[in-house]
């Protein structure tokens, strides 16, 4: 009974919950100067915000009702600060691409359990959680490639031609493992508070921050050699 309650109240809760970030995603999209695309990425990301909030409501899913938080939290700081940053629209669309795959991740089941369990290929098999390569690997190294390319966008559009783009670069890839940290905290948090979360042990946190640092790195270094004018 309790279970259908909250399934049949979901999608109040989600409008309650959701108002202000899609009110004011609404006067975004009408008053600022806003590309094609980018008021068609926010507008993608407020629509399956809004869908998977309903669902992890209904499935009192407490860790992804919280991820829907963050995802919240970074539209509205990446598009409150957007005509001081410019961030380019294939970042943004790259981020909410992300965001995606975290719900899908967290929904969608496979025969190894949710998306984010899913053993794609038997590269190395040590056993448990070391295992590679899995799904979940896959979003970490593209989670933090987009991350370690928006900093190295914020940190050029700064400096300019002041510093030597290998440190431009380095700081960018450390920037991101940066964010990861923060990113590795927030899931050891849900472990000390949600019950039967999905956050795997220290195989798992390692092979995060290796597939964070293997994505960060391969993007800076594409991004130089794609732009080999931004070397000089």
């Amino acid at each position: 009974m309790y279970l259908f309650c909250c399934s049949c109240l979901a999608p109040a809760v989600v409008w309650i919950w959701l108002k202000p970030f899609i009110l004011r995603s609404a006067i975004v999209l009408i008053t600022m100067n806003l590309s094609i695309s980018e008021k068609a990425i926010l507008g993608f990301t407020v629509l399956y915000t809004a869908a998977f909030a309903v669902f992890f409501i209904r499935k009192l899913n407490i860790e992804f009702i919280a991820y829907i938080g963050v995802i919240i939290f970074t539209f509205a700081l990446l598009y409150g600060t957007l005509n001081k940053t410019k961030i380019p629209a294939s970042i943004l669309a790259g981020i909410s691409l992300w965001g995606l795959l975290h719900m899908l991740g967290g929904s969608v089941q496979t025969a190894d359990g949710v998306l984010y369990a899913w053993k794609i290929f038997p590269f190395f098999n040590g056993g448990g959680e070391f295992y590679i390569l899995k799904f979940d690997q896959l979003v970490h190294a593209y989670l933090y490639a987009v991350v370690a390319l928006l900093f190295l966008h914020l940190l050029r559009n700064y400096f300019g031609n002041k510093h030597s783009e290998f440190l431009i670069g380095f700081i960018a890839i450390m920037a991101a493992l940066g964010v990861s940290a923060i990113n590795e905290m927030i899931e050891f948090i849900a472990v000390l508070t949600v019950p039967d979360n999905g956050v795997g042990g220290y195989h798992n946190t390692l092979l995060d921050f290796v597939f964070n640092f293997a994505g960060a790195l391969f993007a800076v270094l594409g991004f130089y050699l794609l732009h080999p004018s931004s070397r000089a």
